[in-house]
């Protein structure tokens, strides 16, 4: 499946790697890197993560990093989009999707 970021979810990696740069440059880009491999999982197996409150989306957590990937199955146009990567601590209820 093709893989589309909502202009949000953009935001989101932009300023969460911002973040983990200004402590640490190699931990940027091993964050950079668990998230673009999780985002391709998503993709491979749409239906992978874990559903939400809201019908064809999904979250799928990456552990290590504690950061949770939100996306929706457009199945219409065969494509994930990543609505949201948000870090999962923030979050009160992991079954919802983030208001952006």
């Amino acid at each position: 499946m093709r893989i589309i970021y909502a202009p949000r979810a953009l935001r989101d990696v932009d300023e969460i790697l911002a973040y983990v740069q200004k402590r640490s440059p190699s931990g940027a880009h091993n964050l950079s890197i668990a998230i673009e491999r999780a985002i391709e999982m998503c993709a491979l197996n749409p239906r992978i993560g874990v559903r939400t409150d809201r019908p064809h989306v999904y979250r799928w957590p990456l552990r290590r990093y504690r950061y949770t990937i939100f996306y929706r199955v457009l199945l219409n146009e065969d494509a994930v989009e990543i609505a949201r990567v948000i870090r999962a601590a923030r979050i009160r209820n992991l079954g919802r999707l983030p208001p952006d």
